[in-house]
């Protein structure tokens, strides 16, 4: 009960736990109009209502009707919610007898209750909940893709990579708490570029967990670099076989087999027709270099004598002249098929090609290749497909001929259907790396399947593979170990991998007939068999001597 003053205010009783501070030290029992008192609390509570009163004319206080108490406060923290929202009530500071209802933002899911009460001692009557992501925690793969330049593989190599992660990400039973997300450049198949790329991908958030390049030379870039990240490095698209060498590049792996795999097919077919000198021209880098000389290797062995070795940087004018002074007769060449358009074209002016030669190329250049509108070249497209014919290609068996379902549950022709669709209608043979399309599918596999094998391991040590970074060798050697045991069916055939990284593959014998590449048999190296369909067809004799 408070008793009006005409003349001012009557003292009041202060809340319970709490009492009163007063402007000045005063013994009277009433006080003047405009006077005001401010509440305060024993100990941590806190005012809840009116905190300050002033004395009225008509000698009440202000907000009478509001009642002040003060009351133990709950920890603050219970108030706010990530990735959530939380409801006070009654609103206001949260103390005794606040309620506060949790929420959680869409896609995230309340962990808890989803409410909790303060009671009179302080404390909140049941622990915080929290909000969970439905998502999954993402994982990021850094890639360098050739779009350009001497093997423009990445055109086909980058939809067949996004579609195979687009099926992991899918798959329930393969990193069912993770998502691998892609993060690529385009590296024009060029070191020079591709080390600016890398510095990008290093030095940009977020952290990488596998590097993916393509191109021998990118490759050996990044592998070679990759270490003093402790990052694997896994490549859809590199058969320089200097890459397989543990010391020099200890977590380097491939998809695509090392060019060297195509040396016993060539050696077991110069022994089939009975050939024991030989002649090259090669392309001056490391791929190449290094592929000639396990050549070389392997000939001597089986004793072939290669009698002419010419080599060019950019321009293979003198090296294919030299090839026709020299009358050589049976030519390996080793080059991409940029230059291959220049070399052929050569071909054509110094009449090296016809009866009296046969040309040994690579098979993963396009169908049409040597069609294609070249600015570098002024041969004809009717010129250069004279130039051409009857060469014989070798080529790593890069498609599964077996209607089989493997990790993906596609078969490889369904793959080719996909990636079609993909494409949108452009035509495969003007499509750098169709061919490769299938080794980028599986390296992508490869890597999903590894990561989803190390998730046990590292648990069992207190770790995740989100924890990963830059300094981290132990969440590296168990991606490490996990590929090194890789086993299993893909678009490309059965994915393994040897102790050096590299993969091994049949290969596929071929012979442009008419203009386009017919098929006239297969090697096995493991094995060292020969199938052979014996529909080869030459211009004039089926042997060519070098004289």
């Amino acid at each position: 009960i408070y008793i009006s003053f005409s003349s001012g205010c009557a003292i009041i009783r202060p809340p319970r736990d709490g009492g009163i501070r007063y402007r000045g030290l005063t013994q009277e029992q009433v006080l003047p109009v405009d006077y005001e008192i401010e509440y305060i609390c024993r100990g941590n509570r806190v005012i809840v209502g009116p905190k300050v009163r002033k004395c009225l004319p008509d000698g009440t206080w202000t907000d009478l009707n509001q009642r002040s108490k003060c009351l133990l406060p709950c920890a603050r923290v219970w108030t706010s919610l990530e990735n959530g929202r939380v409801t006070v009530h009654p609103p206001g500071p949260a103390v005794e007898g606040t309620i506060l209802h949790y929420s959680c933002l869409e896609g995230f899911i309340l962990v808890g209750r989803n409410s909790t009460q303060c009671t009179k001692l302080g404390k909140w009557d049941s622990p915080k909940p929290v909000c969970h992501c439905e998502c999954k925690k993402k994982l990021y793969i850094g890639a360098l893709f050739p779009m350009s330049g001497g093997w423009p593989g990445g055109q086909a190599c980058l939809p067949s990579a996004q579609m195979a992660l687009d099926l992991v990400n899918k798959r329930t039973d393969i990193l069912p708490d993770y998502e691998l997300e892609l993060i690529y450049y385009e590296s024009m198949c060029d070191p020079g570029e591709a080390t600016k790329l890398l510095y990008d991908l290093l030095y940009t958030e977020p952290i990488k967990i596998v590097l993916m390049p393509g191109c021998s030379s990118v490759s050996t870039l990044v592998a070679e670099a990759a270490r003093m990240w402790n990052l694997i490095v896994l490549s859809y698209g590199s058969s320089s076989p200097a890459l397989s060498n543990r010391q020099r590049f200890p977590t380097f792996f491939r998809t695509h087999p090392s060019a060297t795999l195509h040396n016993p097919t060539r050696v077991q077919l110069f022994q089939k027709w009975k050939w024991t000198k030989i002649a090259t021209i090669q392309q001056t880098t490391e791929v190449f270099t290094s592929t000639l000389d396990d050549l070389e290797q392997r000939v001597k062995e089986a004793g072939i004598e290669i009698s002419v070795r010419q080599s060019f940087l950019t321009d293979p004018a003198v090296a294919v002249k030299n090839l026709k002074r020299q009358d050589a007769r049976i030519i390996v060449g080793l080059f991409y098929e940029t230059e291959a358009r220049k070399v052929f074209c050569e071909v054509y002016k110094e009449k090296l090609y016809g009866k009296k030669y046969v040309w040994f190329l690579i098979g993963w250049y396009a169908d049409n290749w040597f069609k294609i509108k070249d600015p570098s070249i002024n041969c004809t497209v009717e010129q250069m497909t004279e130039a051409v014919e009857g060469h014989v290609t070798t080529e790593i068996v890069m498609l599964n001929p077996e209607t089989v379902r493997g990790a993906s549950n596609l078969t490889s022709q369904e793959f080719l259907a996909q990636l079609m669709s993909k494409l949108g209608g452009k035509n495969p043979e003007e499509t750098g790396g169709f061919q490769e399309a299938p080794l980028a599918y599986d390296a992508v596999w490869a890597l999903a399947l590894a990561l989803n094998k190390t998730v046990g391991p590292l648990k069992a040590k207190g770790r995740r593979l989100e924890d990963f970074n830059y300094n981290n060798k132990d969440i590296t050697a168990e991606i490490y170990r996990a590929l090194n045991t890789s086993s299993f069916e893909g678009v490309s055939g059965h994915v393994v991998f040897d102790a050096q990284g590299s993969r091994m593959a049949w290969t596929l014998i071929e012979q442009l007939q008419g203009g386009s590449y017919k098929k006239i048999g297969y090697f096995d190296m493991t094995k060292g068999n020969l199938s052979w369909y014996g529909n080869d067809r030459w211009i004039a004799r089926r042997h060519c001597e070098m004289r």
